[in-house]
Formats: C-alpha cells, structure tokens, sequence
C-alpha cells in the first residue's frame, strides 16, 4: 500500500553513509564548541517551520548518543507545533506541559526511544500559553533536576523567526545550532535569526543546512562559521 504521508522518522540506519559522517562531524564539532564539566544542553531552532529543524536535532542526539557511555535527554520545546514525538515514534502523553502544569511526575514524562542511551520527553497537550510555559519557574526546576543525570539535553524550540518561545531556552543553553534549508532559507533570513540569537544572549554554535549537494558545500563555507552538510533525506 503506498504511503500518503510523508514518513519522518528518526532512523539512523537507513540514512546514507555520508549523511550518517555529517551528523556525526557535526556531533564532534558540538562537542568540542562547549567546553564544561557536566551536562551540556544544546537547542536546535531556526528561521521559519518546514527548514528540517526537528529532525537534524534528532539525528544529532542520536549521534551523541552512540558515544560511548553518553546519554542523552531530547525535550520538545516547540508546542505549538510539536514534531519530536511523530520523529521518534512516541505518544505524547503525558509530557512536558503534563508536568509544568503539576498533572504527573517527572519519572512519567521520561519515555525510552528505540536508540541506546536516548530518552525523550514530548510536549504533553498544545497549551495556550507556550511562552510562559517555557519561562516558568517549573521549566527551570525541572532541567535542573534532568540535567544530573543526562551528559547532553538537546532542545527543539520554535523557530525564532516566528514566536518568541524559544528565548528563555536559549538563554539557558550552552549553545544553540541554527538549521536551514538549502534553496528555501534567504541568506537575510538567516542573518536576522543569528542577531536574534545573539540579542537574546544565545550562543550560535553553528549553521546546519540541510538539502545541500555536495558540489554546493563549499560556497556555505564563505562568511558563516560552523557546519555545512548535505542531507539528501530522512
């Protein structure tokens, strides 16, 4: 039977030899922009919705988390339109805005992915109050209580150039990674979004771009540092 939706699951193993070496250069050039002891949180945003962003963030963790002893924690932070729990397959019930809003514990939003060393939290139910959600006092108790036990928390947050949900999980990371799309994301586009970034005191660890071939790679590298890889597909 054909597919009438398009499949957008996080499976690292059907992705193609270089795309699998991108994510994991990408991977070792993260680890290396953040230089501390403890767990390290990451957020993944971007300019506008369609640009690849949760997905790229997934196989980012999912490359982080094929390190040897190293574990991971993935939170949906874009409730508005959350993805994570459709990229790794998981319900996403109870979640985050379950906990915020004091409904279950934290042991009940902790889900396990198929991926070693990957747990996930999803986003619960869509609320009406996302930013505040987000900004809240329970957020912050709540990564303090994670982060012991995780060496990295990767973030999905909105993108920037939509809603302003995503600043007080920007201000709390170690580093936020920028993804855009070949052929869609306007290089004005793009240099709005890193002045954001750096107004809400973010610190860009780099571009990811995704829909790059590899004969178009090495025009990216001119004026912007970080990374730039092609993915071909998911």
């Amino acid at each position: 039977m054909a597919k009438t939706k398009k499949d957008r699951s996080v499976d690292t193993e059907a992705l193609g030899f270089q795309i699998r070496e991108s994510y994991k250069t990408a991977r070792t050039n993260i680890a290396y922009s953040i230089i501390k002891k403890g767990c390290k949180k990451i957020a993944f945003t971007s300019s506008f919705k369609g640009e690849g962003k949760t997905v790229t963030a997934m196989n980012v963790a999912s490359a982080l988390a094929q390190q040897m002893d190293t574990k991971v924690l993935v939170i949906e932070c874009d409730l508005r339109r959350p993805q994570v729990h459709s990229a790794l397959k998981l319900t996403p019930t109870p979640g985050l805005t379950n906990f915020l809003n004091d409904e279950c514990t934290i042991e009940d939003i902790i889900k396990k992915t198929k991926l070693p060393n990957m747990d996930a939290v999803c986003y619960g139910a869509v609320p009406p109050n996302p930013s505040e959600l987000l900004a809240s006092e329970a957020m912050a108790e709540f990564i303090n209580s994670v982060e012991n036990e995780y060496d990295y928390i990767i973030f999905d947050t909105p993108p920037v150039g939509v809603v302003i949900d995503a600043v007080p999980i920007i201000k709390i990371s170690d580093g936020v990674v920028v993804v855009v799309k070949n052929n869609s994301t306007t290089y004005p586009q793009l240099n709005k979004t890193l002045e954001f970034l750096e107004r809400s005191g973010g610190k860009t660890l780099g571009v990811i771009i995704n829909k790059v071939k590899p004969s178009e790679t090495k025009k990216y590298k001119k004026g912007y540092d970080g990374y730039s890889y092609g993915y071909y597909g998911y």
